[in-house]
């Protein structure tokens, strides 16, 4: 990965809806050699997908974090099992004295309860301890 690939990420990062024309505008390329290189970060990996952050400025939806203490090892079933849940968005395993964050997305306080409850009672967690997101800047 070179600058010009980065240019194109940091781009991206700001709009990832830009069209490959646009975007060629804004790097100095031309629109099929910004597809090119967009397609190979994308077949390399780096690019994973696109989407957006719809819990951002969205009334009605709670928007929470829960930090996940893991009883089983390895990790990784627990981690499928987390990210399969009804209202979780994204599991990120961590180091350290916290196992997993579970950045999650419900309509309702009740549905954050359900989903607290449902993570508690599991043999796969040792404990989990959640936190609504009150502010989210970028």
């Amino acid at each position: 990965m070179d600058k010009t690939d980065q240019r194109i990420l940091a781009v991206l990062e700001r709009d990832a809806r830009m069209s490959f024309a646009a975007l060629g505008r804004e790097i100095g390329l031309s629109r099929t050699a910004i597809q090119d290189r967009v397609t190979k970060l994308e077949t390399d990996g780096v690019i994973t997908g696109y989407f957006t952050d719809y819990s951002l400025g969205q009334p009605g939806l709670i928007s929470a974090l829960l930090f996940i203490k893991i009883a089983i090892r390895p990790c990784n079933q627990a981690l499928d099992w987390l990210a399969s849940l009804k209202g979780v968005q994204e599991v990120q395993s961590l180091s350290g004295d916290i196992d997993a964050i579970a950045r999650c997305l419900v309509p309702t306080p009740r549905d954050l309860t359900d989903l607290n409850d449902k993570v508690g009672v599991s043999n796969m967690i040792t404990s989990s301890i959640s936190s609504i997101v009150l502010e989210t800047r970028k």
